[in-house]
């Protein structure tokens, strides 16, 4: 398990990655979508089934690591979810990725 220190250090040297790859991470990543029964939160709550294959940082870790391994946090409103299962594409969305992104993609229109 990495200390916040050193969750702050992958930060900062841009080697996140190791965070994820640690076996603490897998392991608690692992629990928190068996104990969700492997249901993407964001489909379940539309109505849909999807399978989970992430669990997401509500609060970011490159911006709270202190919350990295935490289930839940706490503000002025109360306590909340912390580790979310998600699906990829519902992942993607949250961190505006992908085809997410709001950017154009490039297409090569070709003049004959």
């Amino acid at each position: 398990m990495y200390t916040i220190s050193e969750i702050k250090q992958l930060i900062k040297s841009g080697n996140v990655h190791k965070f994820y790859a640690d076996w603490t991470w897998r392991t608690l990543a692992a629990r928190i979508i068996k104990d969700n029964h492997s249901e993407c939160q964001l489909c379940k709550s539309k109505g849909k089934y999807t399978r989970a294959t992430m669990v997401h940082h509500v609060k970011h870790l490159k911006e709270f690591p202190e919350l990295a391994y935490s289930r839940t946090y706490t503000d002025d409103t109360g306590t909340h979810i912390q580790l979310l299962p998600l699906c990829h594409d519902c992942h993607e969305k949250i961190h505006e990725r992908g085809r997410y992104s709001g950017k154009e993609r490039f297409t090569n229109e070709e003049k004959w």
